[in-house]
């Protein structure tokens, strides 16, 4: 089991655990299936509203959202259900990671992906319950003004409550600031209460409410801290990503000569192609310092490119992207450990618990189930001597009858 300092010095532990591919497997793994449903639902909201997917794909590639543009209502409908199945999925995999991370600093290095994802589906009820039912009390507060708001329009009288009111609707208003802010809150840390409590969605929603209130500097510095270990990961990594792909690239070329030059070409062409709408936002963030991470120069297509060259190109490409996805789940990895790391501090600075020493139900049934193995097996020898002795009393009294 690992020991904690207890303090912030523990969350810069974060990027070392996420190295493993265990957790960034898990990550990508869940990242994939959950990003992949989102593009499914996408662009058959864009198909509902008459838009052709070449065209679609042109513009969007693989970052295809419905914002800024005016779409019919079951466009929308379609893209909302598509966004809410990816944050579920999201929720579902951050679990998972960080109960992958739980057990790994408890010393359960045996611990797998596939039991970390049979987890976090059996608390899945829970994971999802608790910001739903913190955004259903927001949502009943929004229906209740709306019907005051409707009482407001009665002549004379609903003038006079709605003013004599303005304390109590100002007072309900800050609430539901609150109430929003918490929801964030349990969007980022539930699945690192449930991970490491293994808990229902009651405690999930206790703890969040009880960080939110009890430790609100500690808990706004610690986000703080894992957002920038995160951020950092992330650029470590595809920095690391892109020279890897030089070296390749560099000694490829010298053995396969030009026919692996206008294959690489060709490939990056095609991935940027499908990334493009992700650069303004990778320059707006990183500014010159994007050429280090992301392309820094853009490809064209390469000319009379044979057919199997095109489709190997094809190939190169997709795996290409993969790469780049797999350092986008070590960020994400980092950061849910950093998260996970995050709440045992807290929870130990709050109330003085140590999380990793808990014993799990499976430990605890085991321990019950030992005793009770030693005891049985304790009368099975008695038994065995009881019919020892009355074997050879039998034989004596035989004998002695002779």
């Amino acid at each position: 089991m690992v020991t904690l300092q207890n303090n912030f010095k523990d969350l810069f532990r974060a990027g070392r655990v996420a190295f493993s591919l265990q957790r960034v497997w898990i990550n990508f793994f869940g990242l994939a299936i959950g990003y992949g449903v989102y593009l499914i639902f996408t662009y058959l909201s864009f198909l509902t509203a008459g838009k052709t997917f070449l065209a679609m794909w042109d513009r969007y590639g693989l970052f295809p959202c419905l914002f800024g543009n005016e779409y019919p209502w079951f466009s929308w409908a379609i893209f909302i259900i598509g966004s809410l199945l990816l944050l579920m999925m999201v929720l579902v995999t951050n679990t998972a990671v960080s109960r992958a991370v739980y057990m790994n600093l408890k010393g359960e290095t045996f611990y797998t992906w596939k039991e970390a994802y049979k987890f976090s589906m059996k608390n899945m009820a829970s994971i999802l319950g608790a910001p739903v039912a913190i955004g259903g009390v927001i949502i009943l507060f929004a229906i209740g003004a709306l019907v005051m708001g409707l009482v407001g329009k009665i002549p004379f009288a609903g003038e006079l409550i709605t003013s004599t009111m303005t304390l109590f609707y100002m007072g309900a208003g800050l609430f539901v600031f609150f109430l929003g802010l918490v929801l964030v809150i349990a969007l980022i840390l539930v699945p690192s209460i449930i991970a490491t409590t293994d808990e229902d969605g009651f405690e999930a929603v206790f703890q969040s409410f009880s960080l939110s209130t009890g430790q609100p500097v500690r808990l706004i510095t610690y986000l703080f801290i894992v957002c920038a270990i995160e951020f950092l990961a992330f650029c470590i990594m595809a920095f690391s990503a892109k020279e890897a792909w030089f070296i390749y690239s560099d000694l490829f070329t010298i053995s396969m000569g030009d026919k692996f030059t206008q294959i690489g070409q060709q490939a990056m062409y095609y991935a940027q192609y499908t990334l493009a709408a992700s650069r303004p936002w990778i320059d707006y963030y990183l500014q010159d310092l994007s050429g280090f991470v992301y392309f820094s120069k853009d490809f064209i297509p390469v000319a009379d490119l044979s057919a199997w060259s095109t489709f190997c190109s094809y190939i190169f490409a997709i795996f290409l992207l993969m790469v780049g996805g797999l350092v986008v789940a070590y960020a994400e990895a980092t950061g849910n450990a950093g998260l996970t790391l995050m709440y045992l501090v807290m929870r130990q600075k709050h109330d003085g618990e140590n999380l990793l020493e808990r014993k799990e139900e499976d430990d605890e049934f085991e321990t019950e189930d030992t005793p009770a193995t030693e005891d049985s097996s304790g009368e099975d020898e008695a038994k065995d001597e009881n019919s020892e002795e009355k074997t050879n009393d039998k034989s004596e009294d035989e004998e002695n009858k002779e």
